[in-house]
C-alpha cells in the first residue's frame, strides 16, 4: 500500500535543507514580526536572497565596470542568469551565458540595437 506520508517525507529529506531558528522569548520585535508574516519560509529566503545580492561578491565578473547603459529583454535576462551562476561559482554554466551574452550581443550591433561601445563594455564586465 502507498504510504503518502512517508513519500512526502523522503521528498523533503531528498531536496530540501531544514535549518531550525530560534527566537529568545523577550525578543518581541522579532516575534511581532514574525507573528504577523503569512509565510515564515519565504520572508526568510526572500530576506536572505536580497541580502546576498546587496552584499555580492562576484568570481569572474569585473564589477568595477558598470553597464551604464539600456539593454533588451532578452540581454537582460542573460545578463542576470550570468551573474546568478557566478554567484553560485559555477563556472561552466556562466561561460556558456557569456558566449550567449556576447552573440546577442553581436546580433544587436548589427540590428543597431546596440553601439560597439557598449559591446565592449559588455565584454569587459563579463571578462570574455
Amino acid at each position: 500500500m502507498f504510504d503518502q506520508q512517508k513519500y512526502i517525507n523522503d521528498y523533503i529529506k531528498d531536496n530540501y535543507k531544514t535549518i531550525k531558528v530560534r527566537v529568545r522569548k523577550e525578543d518581541k520585535l522579532i516575534l511581532n514580526k514574525l507573528n504577523k508574516v503569512d509565510n515564515i519560509n519565504k520572508y526568510i529566503l526572500e530576506l536572505i536572497k536580497k541580502d546576498i545580492y546587496e552584499n555580492r561578491v562576484y568570481n569572474y565578473i569585473d564589477d568595477s565596470v558598470k553597464i551604464d547603459f539600456e539593454v533588451s529583454k532578452t540581454m537582460k535576462h542573460l545578463i542576470d542568469l550570468a551573474e546568478e551562476k557566478d554567484l553560485e561559482d559555477n563556472y561552466a554554466w556562466y561561460m556558456n551565458l557569456v558566449d550567449a551574452v556576447d552573440s546577442q550581443a553581436k546580433n544587436e550591433v548589427t540590428r543597431h540595437l546596440m553601439t560597439e561601445g557598449e559591446w565592449n563594455k559588455l565584454l569587459k564586465r563579463y571578462r570574455l
